[in-house]
């Protein structure tokens, strides 16, 4: 028992400064992720992208003849024409999916320093399209998928440290995000309606080809959805992470 005592002491000494430094200061903000989660999740809305395109064009199309005399003329008529398409994409079981982490810490200048954001959390897909021409419906069809979704944010705060809520200090966190990056993969589809065999590969394949199509218009969407709810939730209130609460969670 002394021997692997003694053993595990050596280890724990032997530990390079950097890694332990390291923990220290990964602590605070693992805490702090934790408590910015639920507020994150509250505040992330349900619909984060929706765009419909084409959907109820019509076309002058020719649907007879009237006669003048001994001259036709070309009745025309509006009917549904070309191919439609709508997407919409939800935030999916945010409180089960959603994953945080706050790191990479940089003091650029003591009053505000810079830090990264990851947070990635599951997206569903709902895609629907019909395919008209001249008043005729040739096909239709709608899918539905899940994709994970994962943000990258630069971002610059207020971190401090706060003395003036008692003896140990607090961690303060006010954030605004500089720059974003979004990525979407590992797409699953769950329900595809309407057709099978053939059709349904066209439809699988149209939606995959339109979430290429519409990526730049999608990432905006997505961004904007993302920042603004991470915004939200360290702006509208100071997310206080007291050292004393974690002496006491050890």
């Amino acid at each position: 028992m002394c021997h692997r005592l003694a053993f595990g002491l050596t280890i724990l000494l032997c530990q390079p400064a950097w890694l332990l430094a390291q923990a220290k200061k990964d602590e605070p903000l693992d805490q702090l992720a934790r408590m910015v989660k639920p507020l994150l999740v509250s505040s992330v809305p349900s619909l984060l992208y929706q765009r419909v395109d084409n959907w109820n064009h019509q076309a002058m199309i020719p649907v007879g003849v009237k006669w003048r005399g001994l001259r036709p003329r070309v009745t025309k008529s509006l009917r549904n024409h070309g191919e439609w398409r709508k997407m919409k994409l939800t935030a999916q079981n945010l409180a089960g999916t959603l994953d945080l982490r706050i790191y990479d810490v940089k003091n650029i200048t003591p009053e505000k320093p810079t830090f990264k954001v990851f947070l990635t959390f599951q997206m569903g897909v709902e895609y629907e399209q019909q395919n008209w021409a001249n008043g005729a419906r040739l096909w239709s069809g709608s899918i539905r998928a899940r994709t994970q979704l994962r943000v990258d944010m630069d971002c610059e705060d207020t971190l401090r440290f706060d003395t003036t809520k008692g003896p140990l200090p607090d961690f303060v966190f006010r954030l605004r995000v500089t720059s974003a990056r979004v990525q979407y993969d590992k797409l699953v589809v769950e329900h595809i309606n309407g057709i099978g065999g053939d059709g349904a590969k066209l439809i699988g394949k149209a939606a995959v080809d339109t979430l290429r199509r519409w990526r730049p218009s999608i990432e905006r969407g997505l961004l904007e959805k993302a920042g603004a709810a991470i915004v939200k939730t360290a702006d509208t209130r100071e997310v206080r992470v007291g050292f004393g609460s974690l002496f006491k969670a050890k």
